[in-house]
């Protein structure tokens, strides 16, 4: 990933922001990570996945929040709205962002017999209650795992390019990576909280964002799988 794709990825909401589809609610866009030195990337680099080293070598992580302008009827507007939020790299691999990972707590990923990630669980894009996040770089997995702050971890069957394909690709809709956990794990999200963020998201989506095509999000998506 260079900083063409970067913009790329970027332009739909710098362009739904200017029709006033949404409104800019908070957050710093993004970061320059050359603006703080010619250290400041090598300090980290050694840390990151290989997958991650392209995004942050310009790109000091990206904060956008956003909510919608979009009547859906007279005189009311959606209530949907938005985040995006990659931690910066000075903030990503501290406490309390980062989860140890200790020994005696019934940890499990979703369709794995087994847990034996060790290290840290480091999130990576960080909203409220949930966040998608990697394990430390001597576990040797490339995956994005979605996860709750409890003991599951579910495998989103994409890389962190891939993640930052979508994130964007999903304008940060509010809870948008249930969408990914539906469509991987589908009846078995206990708690369906998936299917209703998958409807929500099937239907709004398309109000808020003129050009967004459900069909198209879920082949981008399969098409980034690892």
């Amino acid at each position: 990933m260079d900083k063409y794709d970067y913009q790329r990825l970027v332009k739909p909401l710098i362009d739904a922001e200017d029709l006033n589809i949404i409104k800019f609610t908070g957050g710093s866009g993004p970061r320059s990570t050359k603006s703080r030195g010619e250290e400041f990337f090598n300090k980290y680099k050694s840390s990151l996945l290989i997958t991650m080293q392209g995004f942050y070598s310009f790109t000091n992580g990206f904060s956008y929040e956003w909510e919608s302008n979009i009547p859906i009827s007279e005189g009311q507007k959606t209530n949907e709205h938005g985040i995006i939020n990659i931690v910066p790299l000075d903030e990503l691999f501290e406490k309390p962002n980062v989860v140890e990972l200790e020994e005696g707590y019934n940890y499990y990923i979703k369709g794995e017999d087994s847990f034996s990630k060790t290290g840290q669980f480091i999130p990576v894009d960080y909203i409220e209650d949930i966040c998608a996040g990697v394990f430390s770089k001597e576990n040797e997995d490339d995956m994005v795992y979605f996860h709750d702050f409890g003991i599951g971890f579910y495998p989103l069957k994409i890389n962190f390019e891939g993640y930052i394909e979508l994130v964007f690709a999903a304008r940060g809709y509010m809870m948008w990576q249930y969408v990914l956990v539906y469509l991987e794990y589908g009846k078995y999200d206990g708690a369906m909280l998936g299917k209703s963020r998958y409807d929500d998201f099937a239907e709004n989506m398309p109000l808020i964002f003129p050009g967004f095509n459900m069909e198209e999000f879920i082949k981008l998506y399969e098409s980034l799988k690892i």
